[in-house]
């Protein structure tokens, strides 16, 4: 097909499609704004309904260490380790296909130098502790979905520790 373009006057209305980044940022934000927020628009797939079933699940009242089912979402792992480390004390984090198999050292790095417990085998990636405030080193060269995933929950952690700070 050919098409020629000659400059002119355009007017219209575009819809960019939604994005699916986007989508699981707007999520876990939500989710950690508490009750009240409404989200049009939202891509829906594999990746945005793992994102959900593990909210649910970070929402939910145990004694013991929730489980993730992160589906084949690098994103949803990314983003829900260090939220859940912050929230729950940890969680067991599982996945389809090659998911547990995509490196996580940047987080692995921060655990060690925190205390964070953390034992990744069988598929399976088991988390235990608390992210408190201070100074979390990543390089610059690692996934946005690392920084991510820390940036979300920074306000959280700091309302924590004002509450506890309060409560002395």
């Amino acid at each position: 097909m050919n098409l020629t373009i000659t400059p002119g006057k355009l007017s219209g209305t575009v819809t960019p499609p939604p994005s699916k980044s986007q989508a699981h940022r707007l999520l876990i934000c939500a989710a950690l704004a508490g009750e009240g927020s409404v989200i049009h628009g939202l891509a829906d797939s594999q990746d945005i309904r793992a994102t959900r079933r593990c909210l649910t699940e970070l929402n939910t009242e145990r004694i013991d260490l929730p489980k993730f089912d992160c589906g084949e979402s690098g994103s949803t792992l990314r983003f829900l380790i260090p939220i859940a480390l912050a929230l729950r004390g940890g969680g067991i984090f599982t996945g389809h296909g090659r998911l547990m198999e995509r490196p996580q050292k940047p987080y692995f790095d921060i655990f060690d130098e925190k205390g964070i417990r953390y034992e990744q085998k069988e598929g399976v990636l088991t988390v235990e502790g608390r992210l408190t405030p201070g100074e979390y080193r990543l390089p610059g060269n690692v996934s946005s979905q690392f920084f991510t995933g820390l940036l979300e929950l920074a306000n959280q952690v700091q309302q924590d520790a004002d509450r506890q700070e309060e409560e002395s």
